[in-house]
This record gives C-alpha cells, structure tokens and sequence, in this order.
C-alpha cells in the first residue's frame, strides 16, 4: 500500500497534473486522489500547498518527494532481481583467479561498463579454491575456476568451459637448468619458482610428482606470473606459466620452455555462478564472451609468436 501511495506522489508531482498523473498510472482521478490522502494520513503533514493552481510541493513534501524517489528506485531493482530477462542492475560481484585477470582483465572491464553501464561492477582476483567457496556461500555473483582437465566445478553450480590451458615449463635461457626434453622423473632433483600453496596448477605438478613417489622442491613462491618469470629468468629454478602469458611476458626472450615427454599440465578454464542469477543473466553472458574473446585473442597472438619466421633474402 505505501509503494502506490508514494508512486502515485511522486507521479502527480512529476506531472505536475492530478489529471495527467491519473492517465500515466491508469487510475481515475478519485484514486489518485486517496492514494495522496492516505500518505499525507500516514505521515501526519500536507504534502502539497492546495491554496494553489496547480497544487504545489510543500517543504516537507518536496523532502518527501526527494526520499520516495529513492525509495521507488530501490524498490524496482528489488522486484527485478529476479527477473532472469530484467536489465542488470546494482553490483555485480566477480572472481577471477589470477591468470585470467592477468590475461583479460582489462578487456573484460571495458567491454561491461561500454555495454552495461548501470551495473557496479566489482572483480577480486584469488585462487579457484577460494572463489568456488566465496560462490557457494554467496559471497560473489560469477566466477572463473581453473581445474585440472577432466575435472568440473560442483554441481551445485552452473558452469560452463570456457577454454583448456596448456601450462608450460619454462626455465632461464642463460642458465638451464634441464635439457630442453626430459621426463617427470628429471624433474625431481630440479627447484621451482612457483605460486604459493593454492594454485591450481601448481597442485597439479605436485600430484603428478607424488605419482611417481618425488616431491616437488621450491626455490621460491611468489604471486603474480610477472614476479615469478623474472625469478626464473635470472635462473633461481624452473616455473610454470600458461602459454597464454608467455609471449607477452617481459621476459619472454629470456626464457625457454622445457618438454615433458610423459606428462601434460592443461587446466580447464570455467565460468560458474549460482543456478538462478535472476537479472545477472545477461551480465553472466557478456562476462563469458569477453573471457573467451580475450583468451582465444591472446591463443591467436601465441600461436603467431610461435611461427618461426621467414628469413629476409640477401
């Protein structure tokens, strides 16, 4: 009841006309004019001046207008959320682990607020492990997973794959520390610049380690692809890196990768959120193509660094 009293308030005063307000809301001038009556009983106050022509806001009524307004707006993104083909509005929470984020953030951000500019967006970068958490608790709205190939998010979860990863072993080209092919097994004598306890695909080597009875020795771990391949680069031990990031690290040309002849590192990329995003949905879908188009653009430019390159004739 005091939602269409105080819509129907905030009509009149917006029209400026009890009879215009009447035709807007599609009530007859009577009801509109028990809808003001009953809000002006429910406050105790007179919200317009009557001894004019049109009546107009008194002070308390233009306070009051100012605060309905408001109300009003709150109201109707309330009864939108959800709404799955509504617009999007309010906050969108997301999580992005740390290699996406390197890889598409900015991309992603612009393409969201250019096409989505009514929605707060709010992105936090952490390990897949705490952001399948932070969603099933509600915590956050969307989020990317990076899990080991064959591996899927909770089924609780909706969630589709985005992109499959391949994880290079790089090691410094000044000072290798391997031969450029080796096996699981040469590894284990051998330290690494890593992620700290968390990362997914370092938790993957390990247990691939582990498999063949060794345990994985760490010169160093440190957040961040950038910190890790300067690391590497200077020869402190072996890393890994998504060959997404590795073409366009700075330290690229400092760098060589390292193959494993009996052993593959491919992370599947998701996308997941709750099962009913309500008005989220169309946020939920540009947020996947801008991941994908970013990733597959970043695929495109790996695959052409990777080319070899034609030599100029003489």
């Amino acid at each position: 009841m005091l939602f269409q009293d105080l819509k129907a308030f905030v009509t009149v005063v917006d029209s400026a006309s009890l009879t215009k307000a009447a035709q807007t809301l599609c009530l007859t001038q009577s009801a509109v004019s028990r809808r003001i009556q009953h809000l002006e009983d429910t406050l105790g106050d007179a919200l317009f001046d009557r001894s004019t022509r049109p009546p107009s806001p008194t002070a308390i009524g233009r306070r009051v207008y100012e605060k309905a307004v408001a109300l009003l707006k709150d109201a109707e993104h309330l009864l939108s959320i959800p709404q799955e083909n509504a617009t999007p509005s309010g906050r969108f929470r997301v999580g992005l682990t740390q290699v996406v984020a390197d890889a598409v953030a900015l991309e992603v951000v612009t393409r969201m607020r250019d096409q989505l500019p009514g929605l707060e967006l709010q992105i936090v970068t952490h390990w897949s492990s705490e952001l399948e958490q932070s969603l099933l608790l509600g915590e956050l709205d969307a989020a990317t997973l990076m899990l080991p190939a064959a591996n899927s998010p909770p089924a609780s979860l909706k969630a589709q794959l985005i992109t499959t990863l391949d994880i290079r072993v790089v090691q410094s080209k000044r000072t290798p520390r391997v031969a450029p092919t080796v096996t699981i097994n040469d590894l284990a004598a051998v330290e690494w610049v890593l992620n700290p306890k968390g990362c997914g695909y370092r938790a993957a080597l390990e247990a691939a380690m582990g498999g063949h009875g060794h345990t994985l020795k760490l010169a160093l771990d440190t957040h961040g692809a950038a910190m890790q391949m300067r690391m590497v680069a200077a020869g402190f031990g072996l890393g890994l890196i998504p060959a997404t990031l590795l073409t366009s690290s700075a330290q690229a040309d400092e760098l060589t990768t390292v193959e494993l002849s009996d052993f593959q590192l491919k992370m599947d990329v998701w996308l997941a959120h709750p099962q009913q995003p309500g008005n989220l949905r169309q946020a939920n879908t540009l947020l996947a193509q801008g991941i994908t188009e970013g990733l597959r653009q970043r695929d495109a430019e790996d695959a052409v660094d990777r080319q070899p390159h034609a030599q100029t004739p003489r």
